[in-house]
């Protein structure tokens, strides 16, 4: 009876959070592609979402699967939830699953600390060693960046230096893109901001 009640109330939270809007597939990137109008509607809705899930729900979704994950961890961004940080940075590191990464990478930058930075750095020291690994190396150098470069700090410095642990990377096979990494930071630094204008939505 108790499992099937834990299933009930995943389902429910899983209703209520996640697919609306299909906002799993939404949060990322492709809200930089809508309209004017249908972003300012997404915004405050996903605020509005962000005001009401609980923290004990939010630990529900983050017990999921990919879609769940990536929806919780952003609505603990917009909500500025940073006593999850820790999870987050347990999820990103296992890297357990597909498509949930970047989100823990949007809501560390959105926190915007130098603990925040750290796990973005136990990340990169782990993954970018391995070139045979094309996980979420991409947003966790951007999100970095982007911290740097609001605490004026340099911690990407060593990564970048030439023959260093990114050049490795993206010399590596399988074949990467190669855009510059200050590309990456914008990326993170517009979803970063999406995150803040939908916390004006967001009761808390």
């Amino acid at each position: 009876m108790r499992h099937t009640d834990e299933e009930d109330e995943r389902l429910r939270l899983i209703r209520c959070y996640v697919t609306p809007d299909r906002r799993y597939l939404k949060v990322g990137g492709a809200l930089l592609g809508m309209s004017g109008r249908d972003r300012a509607r997404f915004m405050k809705k996903l605020g509005k979402a962000a005001g009401e899930i609980s923290p004990r729900e939010l630990g529900t979704l983050l017990d999921g699967g990919w879609r769940e994950r990536k929806t919780a961890a952003w609505l603990i961004a917009v909500a500025d939830r940073t006593e999850f940080r820790e999870r987050l940075g347990e999820l990103l590191l296992a890297s357990e699953g597909p498509y949930a990464g970047q989100a823990y990478c949007v809501a560390l930058a959105t926190f915007g600390t130098s603990a925040d930075a750290d796990l973005l750095v136990a990340y990169l020291d782990r993954y970018l060693p391995r070139p045979d690994l094309y996980y979420d190396q991409t947003a966790a150098l951007g999100a970095l960046l982007l911290l740097d470069a609001k605490a004026g700090s340099d911690r990407t410095a060593r990564f970048l230096a030439p023959g260093g642990l990114w050049q490795q990377w993206i010399e590596g096979p399988p074949s990467k893109d190669r855009d510059d990494p200050d590309a990456y930071r914008e990326f993170i630094g517009m979803l970063s901001a999406f995150a803040d204008k939908a916390a004006k939505h967001c009761s808390i």
